[in-house]
């Protein structure tokens, strides 16, 4: 989504909808909502400094969902991928890809089989073996997503 960061006034090509990362919770009072990459980063940096979010750590469910991912690795080479969604959480995903990404970055996700796709931002990055583990977390909530969540999160896992 584009245009004016609520924090920096700059235009912005991406916008991050802050509203819903839990992390951000300690600066909330702000009043912030759509924030460039640059103050999100800065934004996140303030929050760890005022104190743990609220919340305790976010349930998770592990699920094998096959999604298509897209953006531009840690070396500004753009790609789109078939991956595997290996976790889930209500706000965010976690996958495995070879390639190398920063955390930060702006991913499009799509998910096929429930005729989702949505933005989201790489949390965290870590290295098994040959492979580079990826946190994301949704950008905007969303209804979509809501009911997969919904799908697997209940007693009847599929």
């Amino acid at each position: 989504m584009a245009g004016i960061c609520d924090r920096c006034s700059e235009k912005s090509s991406q916008l991050i909808n802050i509203s819903i990362v839990a992390e951000l919770r300690p600066i909330m009072h702000l009043g912030y909502r759509n924030v460039c990459p640059e103050c999100y980063d800065d934004l996140l940096g303030e929050a760890k400094d005022a104190g743990p979010a609220a919340e305790p750590e976010a349930e998770s469910v592990v699920v094998s969902i096959k999604a298509r991912i897209s953006g531009n690795t840690a070396h500004l080479e753009a790609f789109q991928d078939d991956a595997l969604v290996e976790e889930i959480t209500a706000v965010g995903l976690t996958f495995a890809t070879a390639r190398d990404l920063d955390p930060g970055a702006i991913l499009e996700v799509a998910v096929p089989a429930y005729d989702l796709e949505f933005a989201a931002i790489v949390e965290d990055v870590w290295q098994e073996g040959d492979q580079n583990f990826v946190d994301l977390k949704l950008v905007e909530s969303s209804e979509a997503w809501d009911k997969l969540w919904r799908d697997y999160s209940s007693d009847g896992v599929q």
